[in-house]
């Protein structure tokens, strides 16, 4: 199967129904998505799905391919998503490591979705 991972195209060998958080953080060693509850209400396990804020703990691999996935080590090659990283240090919002990733890559669909 193949997915496109922050501009790159990966092929992996999982089952179709493996959860997307799991191919990123054991196949393909991007470890800034995190596990946090495994039924999508924390939110440290978000990334971008074609622009949209995704669970990556709920979202099925099958369901991810042919589509552009975000993750946070790619974030600030994106317009919002620098402009948001940039506010959260200005701002020094930084709290617990662990689920900021989830919170820069929500922040940063919002503000796709509503430049204002």
């Amino acid at each position: 199967m193949e997915l496109t991972v922050n501009g790159t195209a990966h092929q992996v060998d999982v089952e179709p129904d493996t959860p997307l958080l799991w191919v990123l953080r054991d196949e393909l060693g991007m470890t800034g998505t995190k596990y946090g509850c495994g039924v999508a209400q924390c939110g440290a396990c978000t990334v971008l799905i074609d622009g949209q804020a995704t669970r990556s703990c709920v979202t099925t691999v099958d369901s991810a391919a042919g589509m552009a996935i975000t993750t946070i080590e790619a974030i600030e090659q994106d317009a919002e998503g620098q402009k948001v990283v940039e506010a959260w240090v200005a701002n020094q919002v930084p709290q617990c490591g662990y689920c900021q990733s989830g919170q820069v890559m929500a922040a940063t669909a919002l503000l796709k979705q509503t430049p204002q």
